[in-house]
């Protein structure tokens, strides 16, 4: 049994969907997949999406990223009830919402799945932001669409919101798993995973040169997302968001990202290793 990563796969693109189609019928099925969010805006859309890949997949686990809580002309009330239509439909499809065990009953050929709710928190609410300042480089959050395409009830804040998420996984941090642990959030968990292993500086200075750059640090994730990863005692955290496909060891936890995003990143270069399909993260029998 072997646990694949994936995430961003944006199938409002053709490209997108096109590459999904390519997935082997018969290479996955006694595999387990990881989708760490961002499938679609469109419920419908991330609806079927998931139904193809349980046709792919033995098992698929899935959370919500910030694209799957837009509510652009949608009947939804707010982004909150557009979560929890979007969890009953992940129960009706049996794609797993929830922590779960997969692979044989020896603990030794099992996995641990904890996904894990997640919001970002920016470097104006609160001091779990994982924001890093870019003097003269620093656009403020008006270019980020979640301001125009979220709505949040009576939470408030994106503090708020993403406390709201992080306390639904309080549950699951404290129990004793008999197996290892592989946790997966949509949001990062640290600011190190924002840039490369060792190209942080020249990165950097590449945006820089950008005519229009806004700082993604500020809506990147939390540092409180760490600290459940550590209380649960992951030994593998798979995450998304930024379109970058990175994968990096730091205090004895394997952090992977590897996201489809959009075509024109994959044909720019910015994201790379997508030609052999989802990343395995994990192999019983290796």
């Amino acid at each position: 049994m072997r646990v694949f990563a994936l995430s961003d796969i944006h199938t409002d693109y053709l490209e997108n969907r096109s590459w999904l189609a390519s997935l082997s019928y018969t290479e996955y099925q006694e595999d387990t997949l990881v989708l760490a969010g961002d499938v679609s805006y469109d419920l419908q859309r991330v609806k079927k999406t998931l139904a193809f890949l349980k046709t792919r997949f033995n098992d698929v686990f899935f959370v919500p990223g910030n694209h799957d809580l837009w509510i652009r002309s949608s009947p939804f009330n707010d982004s909150l009830d557009k979560f929890w239509r979007l969890l009953e439909a992940c129960q009706l499809l049996d794609v797993h919402t929830h922590p779960a065990r997969v692979g044989a009953d020896n603990p030794y050929k099992s996995v641990w799945i904890v996904p894990l709710f997640s919001w970002y928190v920016t470097p104006e609410e609160s001091g779990n932001s994982l924001f890093l300042p870019g003097k003269g480089i620093d656009l403020t959050r008006y270019v980020w669409a979640d301001n125009y395409y979220t709505k949040w009830p009576s939470l408030g804040e994106s503090t708020a919101v993403a406390h709201y998420f992080m306390q639904m996984n309080e549950v699951h941090l404290h129990r004793q798993y008999d197996a290892p642990v592989i946790s997966f959030s949509h949001f990062l968990p640290r600011q190190e995973l924002i840039f490369g292993a060792e190209k942080k500086e020249e990165e950097h200075v590449a945006l820089k040169k950008r005519k229009r750059w806004f700082n993604f640090s500020r809506v990147a994730g939390s540092t409180r997302l760490e600290e459940q990863i550590r209380q649960m005692g992951s030994q593998i955290h798979v995450y998304g968001h930024q379109h970058r496909n990175r994968q990096r060891l730091i205090d004895s936890v394997l952090y992977v990202s590897h996201c489809l995003g959009y075509p024109r990143e994959r044909k720019s270069g910015i994201i790379r290793s997508m030609e052999n399909g989802p990343k395995c993260i994990w192999d019983s029998d290796a």
